[in-house]
């Protein structure tokens, strides 16, 4: 079903996508949030391993990871939905969950937002956003969350029901009913996983626009490394329960601490090195070695956007054109070259003179190679 607005934005479709006016959210006092070597075990089996993190006042944190890594599971950990086996969780530096202490999430100051919005059918789209606001009078409830339905665009709709509704225009409702008790902060788990993708870049700028308004801290759940970069201030990698990186969406992109790390956020070419006194040795010619000791094996990675390529016979290793795949802004090229068991792979701007069947010399841009030390498993 079609977003039924006032026609401000468009999607891939045709619909009308429209929200209320900027800078009417209002905002709320940000809380910082601190995981001090938390776990969790579901049945024997753990989920979350001595994690420790901060999330400092007002900033968004993207959990990210594959499904299954305990993203989900901290995010419950911190709304109270679930209690840790181990560790700590602190709000503003005061202890809220511990070995004796455990406060309910009504007491924390958290607004949750689920990945199926877990909007009541049986009532009214206002009733829904009133639903977590009984402390306050009707009245002063009515208009609150009347105000938040504003913000999303959704005020003229107030007594429909979930089910008239579209997917985005359900998030919107989940969203404000988050926001209505102004809470210090708020966890969204996987938000945007049920719209599709042209929706999905609207309501996920629109959502990010928001949230900044009301300046509350926010954890955002999500499996998707393009959405982790462009929402979070900062993103905290998970694997199997443990924390693998924290940082900026730069620091993760430019120096993933790991092969892992990088695969999550790259394709790559994945090589075999050996580190010589001369640099590292690869069949795509010597790389630098930088921190690395000569007779160490390495893994190279490298960026498709990192393989340039000259005329045959110009500086680099000389390969073969396996194949060319128009895909909009770039080409997408398979090469083969002597020593590699797998051809390749380049990306280069659409329009290149690079053909199928063509010799071609190939180098690589320093800045899209990355290299790590080869685990003793792997050796």
């Amino acid at each position: 079903m079609p977003d039924r607005k006032k026609p401000t934005s468009t999607n891939g479709n045709g619909h009308t996508l429209s929200w209320g006016a900027p800078g009417t959210a209002g905002a709320t006092i940000a809380a910082g949030l601190v995981f001090e070597n938390v776990s969790h075990d579901y049945d024997g089996v753990t989920s979350v391993q001595d994690l420790s993190l901060s999330i400092a006042p007002g900033e968004i944190l993207c959990l990210l990871g594959h499904s299954g890594c305990g993203k989900t599971t901290l995010m419950r950990i911190a709304a109270g939905v679930e209690r840790q086996s181990k560790g700590r969780v602190l709000i503003n530096g005061r202890e809220i969950a511990g070995d004796e202490l455990f406060q309910p999430p009504e007491k924390r100051g958290v607004g949750l937002m689920f990945q199926d919005y877990a909007l009541f059918p049986h009532m009214s789209i206002l009733a829904n956003v009133m639903f977590g606001l009984t402390n306050m009078p009707r009245r002063e409830a009515q208009t609150a969350a009347l105000s938040a339905l504003g913000r999303v665009g959704l005020a003229d709709y107030a007594a429909d029901y979930p089910h008239a509704l579209s997917g985005g225009e359900q998030q919107r409702v989940a969203l404000a009913r988050a926001l209505v008790p102004r809470p210090g902060i708020l966890l969204m788990d996987e938000p945007f996983s049920g719209l599709d993708k042209r929706l999905r870049d609207n309501v996920r700028d629109e959502t990010l626009a928001v949230i900044r308004e009301t300046r509350a801290t926010c954890i955002i759940v999500t499996h998707d490394p393009e959405e982790a970069m462009r929402m979070g201030d900062k993103i905290a990698l998970m694997r199997q329960g443990r924390l693998v990186q924290h940082g900026t969406a730069a620091d993760l992109y430019k120096a993933p601490v790991d092969l892992f790390a990088a695969r999550f956020f790259s394709e790559l070419n994945q090589l075999e090195g050996v580190v010589t006194p001369a640099g590292v040795e690869t069949p795509v010619g010597v790389l630098s070695s930088e921190g690395l000791s000569p007779g160490q094996k390495v893994d190279v990675c490298v960026r498709p956007q990192g393989v340039v390529l000259n005329n045959a016979g110009l500086c680099g290793v000389p390969g073969r054109i396996r194949s060319k795949r128009f895909v909009g802004e770039v080409d997408l090229l398979s090469i083969a070259i002597d020593g590699l068991n797998h051809p390749l792979q380049a990306r280069v701007r659409a329009g290149s003179p690079w053909e199928r069947g063509m010799d071609v010399a190939v180098t690589t841009d320093p800045k899209d190679v990355l290299v790590f030390p080869r685990s003793p498993s792997q050796v």
